[in-house]
């Protein structure tokens, strides 16, 4: 009768190299699960909506997952280890003896899942040409990450993406309903609305794509009724911009400081013209 697996000569050194394939190929792979015809964005959801050159929608999901990583990196340092942890932990099986080899297989499979690399960043498609979906884990800010990425890419004049152009935080994903959007508005301005809101200047932003069901004229009094109270509007020179973007039946929302500095925060643009003056470089985070 032949050996079975974990009695062969050389198994442990077998699932050593597997767990090394799965570290090298998870990440990458963990990204793309979904097809590029599927819709899976859902309110509830946060992330980074982006544009992108036509027919390089994957290319551009793949650069801009490596662009945040590196950042979120540096902006929640032990987060992704601490993601790895709180998935590492294996359901024992029922009746399973220490010295069982269906166990020990199934150990070692559980630490080969645990060893690969955690997705923070995952692409959603949005079926839509030019346009991508990058959802995040539900402890990282996307307002707070945009803002230091591309304070720092402002600072170090280093161009480290070909495909993607705008690339806004998604706060807040919601339906593409006026009242939906409004909530989801003032939810990431809640400290602008607050009673000691000290005064500043705001604008407001809106895209609509492939939705006829709602118009600009519906959604920017709704939304700046609430900021018109305390703040004044300046289109041009806005300490904070709320950014919306509606497609199909989904609508993303972000808060932005110097937007306009930050040349809208589009990563094509964004290296045209000299470092804007009025802008510091970003600090790093405390322990």
């Amino acid at each position: 009768m032949g050996k079975r697996a974990g009695d062969r000569p050389g198994a442990g050194a077998g699932a050593a190299a597997q767990q090394k394939r799965a570290r090298r190929h998870q990440s990458r792979s963990s990204r793309f699960k979904n097809p590029q015809n599927s819709f899976d964005i859902s309110p509830g959801m946060k992330g980074f909506f982006a544009t992108c050159t036509r027919g390089r929608e994957r290319s551009s999901a793949a650069e801009a997952i490596d662009l945040l990583e590196s950042y979120a990196a540096r902006l929640y340092p032990g987060l992704e280890e601490e993601v790895a942890a709180a998935e590492a932990e294996p359901e024992p099986e029922p009746g399973a003896e220490s010295g069982d080899i269906e166990a020990e297989i199934a150990r070692e499979v559980a630490e080969m899942k645990s060893a690969s690399k955690p997705a923070l960043f995952r692409y959603l498609p949005t079926t839509i040409e030019c346009l991508i979906y990058i959802k995040c884990h539900r402890r990282i800010d996307p307002g707070r990450l945009v803002q230091f990425m591309f304070a720092d890419l402002v600072e170090t004049r280093q161009r480290r993406t070909r495909f993607t152009g705008r690339l806004v935080p998604a706060q807040v994903t919601t339906t593409s309903k006026v009242d939906a959007i409004v909530k989801a508005a003032k939810a990431v301005a809640h400290d602008l609305l607050a009673d000691d809101a000290a005064p500043t200047t705001f604008a407001l932003v809106v895209n609509i794509r492939y939705c006829d069901d709602i118009k600009r004229d519906d959604v920017i009094p709704a939304v700046a009724a609430p900021l018109d109270a305390k703040h004044k509007v300046d289109l041009k020179h806005a300490k904070h911009t709320i950014v919306i973007e509606i497609f199909k039946s989904m609508a993303t929302v972000g808060l932005v400081q110097d937007y306009n500095a930050l040349r809208r925060l589009n990563l094509q643009t964004l290296f045209d013209e000299p470092r804007p003056e009025a802008l510091k470089p970003p600090s790093e985070p405390t322990a």
